[in-house]
């Protein structure tokens, strides 16, 4: 097993890692927690900081200034993208772009799409607002957040779905309806 460091890491009991990167300049700070996997052909650019019990799968990548929290999955190949906030206990099976912020339990499995109001601008002025997904939420595989809408708590979006609003909390987004998710009794779960 192989570590390749390029700026202050400070680990905290890494329970496995593989071939791994780190990235930034020497002014940046990456912190590890506890027990972590972190498997091969993974990055973590600089000014990161992940919680205890951290599983990342192989050819997985942690962009610049991410905050990530206690028990997080990130599945094979998948990103987090700069400035994005994960609570405890999530898992994260599709790519999380910046400024995405997801509360804890939540599992992602989907993709996000940015509305691009004003495609006359050059991609990297362009700051659009990210989603936010509340506690306890899913969003199913395949699923497509656009723009910066705001996912309540114990929600659930049903795989294959193009969401562009926001959901209340305890709602169901299937066959793109919104529905309360209590009629959805002992079908549907969430993680709340």
């Amino acid at each position: 097993m192989n570590a390749y460091i390029t700026e202050k890491v400070h680990f905290f009991g890494i329970k496995s890692i593989g071939f791994f990167s780190i990235v930034g300049d020497e002014k940046m700070s990456t912190t590890i927690g506890d027990n972590a996997k972190i498997g091969r052909y993974c990055i973590v650019e600089g000014d990161v900081i992940i919680g205890d019990n951290f599983e990342m799968d192989d050819y997985c990548t942690v962009y610049q200034n991410c905050r990530i929290g206690n028990n997080v999955k990130l599945l094979y190949g998948k990103k987090i993208y700069g400035k994005s906030m994960i609570g405890n206990d999530c898992i994260i099976g599709g790519h999380i772009p910046e400024r995405c912020i997801l509360a804890d339990r939540v599992t992602f499995m989907g993709e996000v799409a940015h509305s691009h109001y004003n495609p006359t601008r050059d991609w990297n002025t362009t700051d659009e607002p990210s989603p936010v997904i509340g506690e306890g939420s899913i969003v199913g595989v395949n699923a497509i957040l656009v723009g910066g809408i705001h996912i309540g708590q114990n929600c659930y979006v049903s795989a294959g779905e193009i969401l562009r609003t926001d959901l209340p909390d305890n709602t169901i987004f299937i066959k793109n309806e919104i529905k309360e998710i209590k009629y959805f009794k002992g079908l549907i779960r969430t993680r709340y």
